[in-house]
């Protein structure tokens, strides 16, 4: 929002220099920049700065990745137990429209008639105005799920509501419904699949996704319709349905090589957000209660070799991880996680809990958005769960993680039945890495049924009690969150509204924030979270 108070400020001080003296316009001019950004490079810029952000270490390393016990902090434990950074909210609220704006640069110079001929230079221009609503869909429906009502852009929409990058005509936009916004992002994911043409490339370089191939962006927006269709199965069972049914018609994801994911180099300047994240310091592991569901101590899975792919032994040091240097190990004994919001954890002995592995830890990880393991989850669930989507599943996300193919026989053929514990659970698993996914999952069905909540007591292991100083040695703790105001019993529903907006936005955060159950709270529901 600060940066649309900037744009309309900078724009009126231009307008009152320029009336004074007509004549400075051609001082103004550099000839050595281009009049017109390549789309193709803004659509680049774009995807990384949006992956950058939503997978870094604050949000999602200390929110989503946490929250949803994938992975804990190994020098304090604050956002663990629910007390999230309001710099982290902000982060989010604010990245994501300025994401935003350039992605809306890409569609209006591809409808604009003075510059849609200069862009087809970079990508047939419908199949750039598609994929740009697709990453514009994708974003809105991750911020949503975040905080409720927000100001919402839609291309393909005149609701009046829908004011988010008009900073031409207004910067306090409205906050659009939630229930407006999943309508059209809906709609928008349905067109964009049906403008591509996928005859001619998205673009001709740019495109760190799918490398311009507009087959794969049509399967991502139909897979998209999926995911977002099945948020609303308790509330509006039959619009989930016919969704979904017209996107499977359409065509979705049929394999790992369908996966959509945001590639990165190794060179550290560009390289994935956790490598950074990792160059100077050592903030998370893998949380205790994930290492527990893949050894096969909780849940009703048995041992799962993912968790070879997906953690390092115990005995591999930070500086191993990195260097893919640790002798990897298929013993479940040589695998603990990290004691989840456990205030101490700063006093454990690092070689008594397991760092994700080196198949995370690298410069060139590519950041999934959406894989067709997720997929077949869905279409399982709106099977009324079928065993051989379930399945399907199962073997596509261990397949993805490179385990061998007579590991995966060895443990689909064992999986036990088909059912909504069943299913979701290993949907968990699958979504590893996804946080912000899992935690939609998780308020609207309560699973997965292995985390750790609120009150509850967790003993520690052996190893661990051992190496704790004798001051802070004990063999159990209670998960105590916060403390955080209003008191919570689970997860967290929601994000509150970024401070700011009180100041930039307020009547309209104001109105927004009186919608919700419980006012600007984290104990508010969102509109589909009825479990």
């Amino acid at each position: 929002m600060k940066n649309k108070l900037k744009i309309l400020i900078a724009l009126t001080l231009f307008a009152s220099i320029s009336s004074c003296d007509k004549g400075l316009e051609e001082l103004n001019v550099n000839p050595n920049e281009p009049e017109m950004v390549p789309t193709s490079n803004i659509f680049a810029y774009s995807t990384k700065r949006f992956t950058d952000f939503s997978r870094d270490a604050f949000n999602s390393g200390r929110l989503t990745l946490p929250w949803l016990q994938y992975w804990g902090q190994t020098a304090y434990a604050d956002e663990d137990r629910f007390l999230y950074r309001e710099t982290t909210a902000q982060g989010i609220y604010d990245n994501t429209y300025l994401v935003a704006i350039n992605l809306k640069s890409i569609i209006d110079q591809n409808t604009n008639e003075e510059t849609k001929n200069s862009a087809a230079a970079y990508g047939n221009n419908d199949n750039q105005i598609a994929a740009s609503r697709i990453m514009l869909s994708y974003m809105f429906y991750e911020l949503t799920n975040f905080f409720g009502d927000v100001p919402y852009y839609s291309y393909g929409s005149d609701n009046e509501t829908f004011q988010a990058l008009d900073v031409n005509n207004t910067s306090t936009p409205v906050f659009a419904a939630q229930e407006d916004i999943y309508d059209d992002i809906l709609n928008e994911l349905r067109e964009a699949s049906d403008m591509i043409n996928t005859n001619e490339p998205v673009f001709t370089s740019g495109d760190n996704i799918f490398g311009g191939d507009a087959g794969k962006w049509k399967k991502f927006a139909n897979s998209l319709i999926l995911r977002v269709a099945n948020n609303l199965r308790n509330v509006n069972p039959t619009k989930a349905n016919d969704a979904i049914d017209a996107a499977l018609l359409a065509g979705v994801m049929t394999s790992n090589d369908d996966n959509a994911a945001q590639a990165y180099d190794a060179a550290d300047d560009n390289a994935s957000p956790f490598w950074r994240a990792f160059i100077a310091r050592t903030d998370f592991a893998v949380a205790a209660p994930f290492v527990k569901l893949l050894k096969g101590e909780s849940g009703n899975f048995g041992p799962d070799p993912r968790l070879f792919q997906m953690a390092a032994p115990i005995d591999a040091s930070i500086g191993d991880v990195k260097s893919d240097t640790y002798e990897k190990s298929n013993n479940y004994d040589d695998y603990l996680g990290i004691p989840y919001a456990f205030r101490n954890t700063n006093f454990l002995d690092r070689t008594t809990y397991s760092f994700m592995s080196s198949n995370i830890l690298k410069p060139d990880f590519k950041e999934v958005l959406m894989e067709y393991a997720e997929v077949q989850f869905i279409i399982s669930e709106h099977n009324g769960f079928s065993q051989e989507n379930y399945e399907n599943g199962v073997r596509a996300s261990m397949e993805k993680w490179g385990v061998p193919s007579a590991e995966i026989t060895a443990f689909v053929n064992n999986l036990p039945p088909a059912n909504q514990a069943n299913v979701l659970n290993q949907k968990y698993v699958a979504l590893y890495m996804q946080p912000h996914q899992a935690y939609a999952d998780y308020r609207r069905t309560g699973f997965p049924n292995t985390l750790v909540m609120p009150g509850e007591e967790v003993f520690l292991p052996a190893e661990q009690v051992a190496g704790l100083p004798p001051e802070s040695r004990v063999p159990s703790y209670t998960f105590e969150p916060g403390p955080v105001d209003p008191s919570v019993t689970e997860i967290p529903f929601r994000l509150r509204y970024p401070q700011i907006l009180q100041t930039l936005n307020g009547n309209n955060r104001n109105a927004a924030a009186a919608k919700l159950s419980e006012g600007d709270l984290i104990t508010s529901k969102l509109f589909w979270d009825v479990n």
